[in-house]
């Protein structure tokens, strides 16, 4: 038997393998690091590489500006709905883009992605 798993774990990891999905859909490759340096993802287009801390919520957009000592370019904050059964709703799931400094840029889109990796 396996050991259950926390509801926060699994909120977190909702939350990473969304963000690689819509980032895939946006021809760009995200990957986990082998070991965990605060660094959710590293996601790259060409060859232009991008660190990615992610904040994930099943209650509302995380609230987090900045996460604390880590290195990163990009904060996504992702609000995962539910259906009332507990199924993820992907298309109704939200990610929003904070850079470094805690500048608010706006949803993920294909347009800011494009900007994001130039």
């Amino acid at each position: 038997m396996a050991n259950p798993l926390p509801s926060d774990l699994i909120t977190g990891t909702l939350g990473e393998l969304f963000v690689q999905l819509r980032l895939l859909e946006y021809d760009i490759q995200a990957v986990a690091p082998l070991k965990d340096t605060g660094n959710d993802l590293i996601a790259t287009k060409g060859k232009n590489a991008r660190f990615i801390q992610i904040k994930s919520s099943g209650s509302g957009m995380p609230q987090t500006t900045r996460v604390n000592a880590r290195i990163y370019d990009f904060l996504f904050r992702v609000h995962l709905k539910f259906e009332e059964d507990g199924q993820l709703l992907l298309d109704a799931t939200e990610i929003n883009v904070r850079d470094q400094n805690g500048v608010d840029l706006g949803p993920l889109t294909r347009e800011l992605s494009d900007a994001i990796w130039a």
